[in-house]
Parts: C-alpha cells; structure tokens; sequence
C-alpha cells in the first residue's frame, strides 16, 4: 500500500488523511541531543520511529505495538492549538532547547507542576528527582514559591486549571501546609500533590491540615497491589500504607488518584487489580493516571525493547484483564474534548482551556460505576461520542452566529444532544439528565465544588459515581517528538522564573538538571534528604 507522508503539523491543522502513516518529526539523538530528522512508520502492524545523526548512528525505536490504535488516535484528535499570550524568552532560541516559555508553543498550560523539594522519605530505584540520586538539594523557599505561582498564571489569558506539587516528596519540605494556602489564594480549579502516601499514612492530622489548608486530589503512588512490586521498584512493602494512606484522605475529604507506574515485565499483571479496587472504592478513588515508564538512562535497544510499555500496550491490557473497557472504541486522546471547551466558550463568553497537546501524548476515557450493583460501563458504551462531538461544534457556530442564542442556559443546549444518548445502554438509572448533570460538572466545577465538603457531599448523595481512566506517555530521548513538546499543556514552573514542557523539564535537554546545578546547594549527608 503508498502511503502518504504528512507532517505533525498537517495533522495539527485538520487535514485528514486516511492512511496517516508515515510521519515526518523532528527528534534528539539519543547520544549527543541534537535535534535531527526522524520518521514514524508501521512494520508488521507496529510503530517504529527511526533516525539518523551523522556523528553516531541509526536509531530504531518501538512507539506503538499496535499501529491501528496509533492511527485512531490522530484519527480523533480535534484539538486545536492555543499559543501563550505572554511569552517568557524569545523564539530565536532552537525548541527543544530553549524553553522558557516562547510565543511558538501551541498550547497554554492546564497543569502547572512545581517541585517544592528533592528530598524524599523513599529511595526508589527507578526515581529521577531525588536528592541522594543528584547528591544536591533543592527547596524551594515560600517567596521562590508565590513567584512561580505569579508566572504560573500570568503567560495565558486563562490561567492554568490545576497546581500540582510534586518532588521528591512534597510533603516533606517543611512549609508544605503554607503552599497550599499559596495556591489557594490564586484560585487553582484543583489543588493537588503528587506522592508517595507515607505522611498521609503516617498523620491523619496531616491530612486534615492539607485539605484544610487547599489539598483537592492527592496523586498517589500506587503501582500494585503486591509487595513483590514495591520490593522491585521502590525498595520496600508498601501496599499496607498505601491503602492507609487512602483511607485517612477520605477521611479528610480528599479523594485520591492512582498513579501506577507500568513497567512491562514487572507489574503489567496488576492493571486488571487497579482497576478492580478502583472500582470497589470509587468513593475515595477519583481515577487512575496510568503512567508508562519512560527511560531516563542509558540503556540499550533489546533491553528497551523488553520492558518498554506503550499506550496501546495499556489498553490492551485493560481490555484483556478487566473485560470492561474496549480497546478500540472506548480510548481518546485528551484533544478530542475541545469542541465541548468552545461550547463553553460560546455560551459563556469567556475563555477556557484548551486540551490541546498531541494526540501521541495520552488518551483516556470515563468509566461509570454503580457502587450499589458494581456495575461500570465506559460512556463510549452508551453514548455516540464522535457524532456528539460534531453536534456540539455545530450548535457552537450557531451561538456565534445568532447572539439570542446566547439566553439560554448550558444545560438547555445540552439538551439537544440526546439523540446521541441510548438509554437502553447505559448503567441502570443513569438516564439523560444524569449525562447532563455529569457534563456540567466539568463546565462549572469551581462553583459547582467550591469546597471539599461540598464535593463530598455530591459524591455521597449519588450512586453513580465516575472514575476517570487516563494515561500520560511522558517521553524519553529515544522516542523523543520535538512537536509533542510544542504542544506540550503538562508544565514545570521552575525557580528561574521560566515554565518548562514536563517532557523538556525530565527528559530530552532535560532542564531539570541546569535548575539543580543553579539553585541547588550540595548534600551533606544521606540522611538529611530523608525523613518520615
């Protein structure tokens, strides 16, 4: 079959091409990081990426183990790009490497990341940002803290949706409770932290402190449910803990996300176990942030190739363990919800934000559970998606073009989507409204949720809860897409008054290591970067 070459950007700007393979990308040399030429193309129903620097060698790289879940993916991509209004540097400098951020990145932040420390009270093997790997420490001081916050909101006329602290471990640096007041007085949507649990675990009086002090959503560390795994990847039994760790934030009135790190060859076998206790606790369980491991070493191609673990590999694995979510109709990429944001947009007359990173970025979907019958259906089971999506584009030109349109409320709009609804598919009891009522969650979630009690309380009043199935495929230097990046709403504020794409910030340039040589000061002794 001839295939018809076409760029990202081809991609990115709505030209549709039914055989979308190969790609033309930019990528790095694995070996010396210059930017060089790379192609994406299918090889016996699989995706490689290959290229070639002159002062080394040919690359070859896995992206996808299934090319028609790869290709479905830029199939239902509709995001559209979003420049900053307030860029940082100049775009004279080369991306990836002179991020900052610059008027050529075509997305504004949703999620604004910010490692309070480097410090951590775990020593996992497979870590990039703890202070006895780096042998530095960095802490962030509360003014460096409330400046970052300030540019954090500043380079977009719509501020970013979420804050989140991460690390090392956030919740060790000593002013913890006073950056969360800080992210509060800016009115982030959702306040969350990244971590390993053992302080919620430890304190429920801590916990109650964080979600007084902001805390929405705690992202946790959760990469099983046998200690065999923890052994491996972080060096200790930790299952106990963590199931502590999630009942005292539920305790606290702050629900939790599962972040479960995929290594295939190590805990592969656990996804259909997440999913399970997920689901049996959705009330104190949000969702699940599936995160495929990406190198941040030197290691070698079959050794890669081994334990590398892709997007499709994960849905082909919920499929098969669960039963529950079907690979190819029930995933989508984040950007397939922008026609719902200009809705909005419309009908409100202002702003939002726009879920437009590349569709090679992540993909995810919404499981609804009945905690009373444990029934859990994927809304793609119920609801024509696609065709929906096309009628909200529609009724938002409409909007634009007869302003008495305008009077009516979302829900009313809304309303003319039924069509798409099949009652007969959908959980017992959830009807229409109740698609409705869970649509608008997202179009008013500050006022509708204004507190943590007062989304706890909706929660608890209704049997039907959702569990959001998501997963982020960060890059590496072997799989590395210089248009990912630019497209990159996943953002690292740093303390040299820059804001990074997470996959320039980790991995790539890897600026993380430049902020750590200017801010961090030198480790004295093992022991002061830990402590429980």
């Amino acid at each position: 079959m001839e295939y018809q070459t076409i760029t990202m950007e081809q991609r990115y700007k709505g030209e549709s091409f039914k055989n979308n393979l190969p790609l033309a990308t930019q990528s790095l040399c694995p070996t010396c990081l210059a930017v060089i030429d790379a192609t994406i193309y299918e090889d016996n129903e699989k995706v490689y990426m290959e290229k070639f620097c002159p002062a080394h060698v040919l690359y070859k790289e896995l992206i996808s183990t299934d090319a028609s879940f790869f290709s479905l993916m830029l199939e239902r991509n509709l995001a559209v790009s979003r420049t900053v209004t307030n860029p940082i540097v100049s775009k004279q400098q080369a991306c990836p490497n002179g991020c900052g951020l610059c008027e050529k990145h075509q997305s504004s932040p949703i999620m604004i990341n910010i490692d309070l420390t480097n410090r951590c009270n775990l020593n996992c093997p497979i870590c990039f940002a703890n202070a006895n790997a780096r042998g530095k420490l960095l802490e962030l001081k509360i003014d460096q803290i409330r400046k970052m916050l300030d540019t954090s909101c500043s380079v977009h006329a719509v501020k970013p949706t979420c804050l989140q602290y991460t690390g090392g471990e956030p919740t060790v640096h000593p002013d913890f409770m006073q950056a969360l007041a800080e992210a509060k007085k800016r009115g982030f949507s959702q306040i969350q932290v990244a971590t390993n649990g053992i302080k919620f675990a430890n304190d429920i009086d801590f916990a109650a402190r964080a979600s007084e002090a902001g805390l929405n959503t705690v992202y946790l560390q959760f990469d099983g449910l046998d200690d065999r795994v923890y052994r491996q990847s972080r060096g200790r039994d930790l299952v106990e803990l963590k199931l502590k760790a999630i009942d005292n934030l539920f305790e606290a009135q702050i629900r939790t996300v599962l972040v479960p790190t995929i290594v295939k060859g190590i805990n592969e076998d656990q996804i259909g176990g997440i999913m399970k206790f997920a689901i049996e606790n959705v009330n104190k369980i949000a969702g699940i942030s599936w995160q495929p491991v990406a190198f941040t070493g030197r290691i070698d191609y079959e050794q890669r190739l081994a334990q590398r673990f892709t997007l499709a590999d994960l849905a082909r694995e919920i499929e098969d363990q669960t039963k529950l979510v079907n690979m190819y109709r029930d995933w989508y990429p984040f950007g397939f919800i922008d026609p719902f944001n200009k809705l909005l947009e419309a009908i409100t007359g202002k702003m939002h934000v726009a879920m437009s990173c590349s569709p090679l970025c992540g993909v995810a979907t919404y499981l609804i559970v009945n905690t009373q019958t444990g029934e859990a259906l994927p809304v793609p089971a119920f609801v024509d998606v696609e065709p929906l999506m096309e009628k909200i584009a529609e009724i938002t030109k409409q909007l634009k073009k007869q302003r008495f349109f305008r009077k009516f409320s979302i829900v009313q709009k809304l309303r003319e989507l039924k069509h798409y609804y099949h009652k007969e598919q959908a959980p017992t009891g959830w009807t229409f409204d109740t698609f409705v009522e869970f649509m608008m969650d997202f179009a008013d979630f500050r006022n509708r949720f204004p507190s943590n009690e007062a989304r706890q309380k909706t929660i608890a009043d209704t049997p039907y809860k959702a569990l959001l199935l998501a997963s982020m495929h960060f890059q590496d230097v072997y799989n590395y897409q210089i248009d990912r990046v630019s497209r990159c709403v996943v953002h690292y504020a740093a303390p040299d008054g820059r804001i990074y794409p997470f996959c320039t910030y980790n991995s790539g340039p890897c600026h993380r290591n430049r902020i750590e040589e200017n801010f961090a000061v030198p480790l004295r002794n093992k022991t002061s970067a830990r402590y429980e």
